[in-house]
């Protein structure tokens, strides 16, 4: 796969400043300009290299990931699960790793009460709520007895109970604390209905820490966004704040299932409270520094103390001399993780100690997680169903539309590598390529003896997987491919190398989605 290329994370919203940027915009706005820093037009160390000829091949991949000293982790349930580890205590042993799952098992369980149970405590430790218990054990209260048996609903028992919960009668509105209003919008046009009142529940856990007034301000259109995202329509970095790719997600979803968001008085509908609420916590795992960087970013400063260094940006001379694209720091890690702005994982996580280092515990969005330990593993692709045929649809540059039959079963955020990148009328889509890494020789007008290589690895600029397109007629491969980004947040802003993006957890999701000959159409 060669790539001709020629020139060419969402942050948190503070909505004060407009109403402040009204009462003294020639000040304020000229101060504005002058500290805010302008966003680089091509993605940091690139910026020669989008114009050279790439090709795309795929890596070993018994070298996805840095070699770590962590224990093994027991299968924890179905694919996009994270596990969970102890907090750590400062000077203590190294923590030991407790399977928790966040998301429910991939069939039902049977959970036999022993002393010190709680319906709680069994719905934590597999993925499920607590009214998700109740309801498939059709349970009248909370009370258990030691010997009882108490049944976990599996995946498709909690995809079932969340269909049938669609038409249920809405329950009694309640009042919500006055920190959770909901968050203004930017513009009149934004799509966010909700009103003051919201379901009570805020976190789908029982939380290690109260809920920062930054979590409670977001968290009924962070509830919407992670909804949205686990049924298909996804923003891209979810933010808690509305914006063009927000709108475009709940339009897309509202078109294919009205009514399904909200109930006729605007509160979230029984399918979206049945997630369990807008966040759920994470806790940072031994073996999740086999994705991080070692240099995360902390250095020592004073007696004991430490504080966080900005680094530069990378140039292409280190881009080209890393032998793994890790993640820079945890912060990077756990929001693409968890499909969420870096910015907006720090606004939710003030005063985080240590999140560099295992048993740091972040709050993060209600989403499926994007496990990148597991995004890979084979089958990539579907078989293809002549009885339920899959196609799918570019909006111009803007967005993936996949269609099985006539419904719509995803819609994602997408943005070309380079200004002008267009398709037209029919393509289709062919094989995957995973655990991407690029080579090129540089200036073609001077060729090198030893091509420049940027390997594989969930930064490198093409991300995780790639997925080869083709013109209808033709066998052989475009220079163009689906793939993933290292820039989420920035990838609509930024020049870069490879033909169209996606974050790394939709390009993961749309080539299970995409058998081998799928129609693409350009729309």
């Amino acid at each position: 796969m060669t790539l001709n290329l020629l020139p060419s994370k969402f942050s948190w919203v503070f909505w004060a400043l407009p109403a402040l940027a009204g009462c003294l915009p020639g000040m304020l706005m000229a101060q504005a300009e002058t500290v805010k820093a302008a966003i680089p037009v091509v993605e940091p160390g690139l910026d020669q290299a989008v114009k050279w000829t790439w090709q795309v091949e795929p890596s070993d991949a018994a070298a996805w990931g840095l070699p770590v000293d962590a224990p093994a982790e027991a299968p924890a349930g179905q694919p996009g699960s994270p596990t969970t580890a102890q907090p750590q205590k400062p000077g203590g042993a190294a923590p030991v790793v407790k399977i928790v799952r966040q998301g429910p098992p991939a069939t039902m369980l049977e959970h036999v009460v022993v002393k010190g149970d709680s319906l709680t405590k069994i719905a934590h430790a597999n993925g499920v709520t607590i009214d998700q218990l109740k309801i498939f054990n059709e349970m009248k209260n909370d009370r258990i007895v030691i010997g009882q048996v108490v049944k976990v609903p599996g995946e498709n028992d909690v995809k079932a109970m969340i269909a049938a919960a669609a038409p249920a009668k809405e329950p009694a509105k309640v009042e919500a604390p006055k920190k959770a209003a909901a968050a203004p919008a930017k513009n009149k046009k934004a799509l966010s209905p909700v009103k003051e009142e919201v379901a009570p529940v805020l976190i789908a856990t029982k939380p290690h820490r109260p809920l920062p007034p930054g979590a409670w301000g977001a968290g009924q259109l962070v509830l919407i966004q992670a909804f949205l995202d686990r049924q298909g329509f996804t923003i891209g970095p979810i933010d808690g704040t509305s914006g063009p790719m927000y709108d475009a997600a709940y339009k897309a979803f509202e078109k294919a299932h009205p009514g399904e968001l909200h109930t006729p008085e605007g509160q979230p509908s029984p399918a979206m409270k049945a997630i369990g609420g807008p966040y759920v916590e994470y806790v940072l795992t031994p073996a999740d520094m086999r994705w991080i960087s070692p240099r995360p970013g902390v250095t020592p400063s004073g007696k004991g103390k430490s504080k966080t260094v900005v680094e530069p940006p990378p140039t292409f001379e280190e881009l080209t001399h890393e032998s793994f694209m890790t993640y820079h720091s945890s912060w990077e890690f756990v929001a693409e993780r968890f499909h969420a702005a870096e910015s907006f994982l720090r606004h939710i996580n003030p005063g985080l100690k240590n999140p560099n280092a295992p048993g740091a515990i972040f709050l993060v969005p209600n989403v499926l997680p994007f496990e990148i330990e597991k995004s890979l593993e084979e089958p990539l692709q579907p078989v293809a169903d002549p009885a339920a045929p899959v196609t799918a649809s570019m909006l111009g540059v803007t967005r993936l539309i996949i269609r099985r039959g006539a419904a719509i079963i995803a819609s994602m955020p997408v943005s070309a590598a380079r200004p002008g990148l267009h398709g037209r009328k029919t393509w289709k889509v062919l094989d995957v390529i995973p655990r991407p890494r690029l080579s090129s020789t540089g200036d073609a007008a001077a060729p090198m003896s030893v091509p420049y290589r940027l390997a594989a690895g969930p930064n490198n600029p093409v991300g995780i997987l790639w997925i080869n397109l083709a013109k209808s007629n033709d066998p052989k491969p475009l220079p163009y491919g689906l793939h993933g980004t290292s820039i989420p947040g920035t990838m609509t802003k930024q020049e870069s190398i490879g033909g169209f993006r996606l974050a790394n957890w939709d390009i993961a999701r749309a080539a299970r989605l995409l058998p081998a000959g799928t129609e693409l159409k350009w729309e």
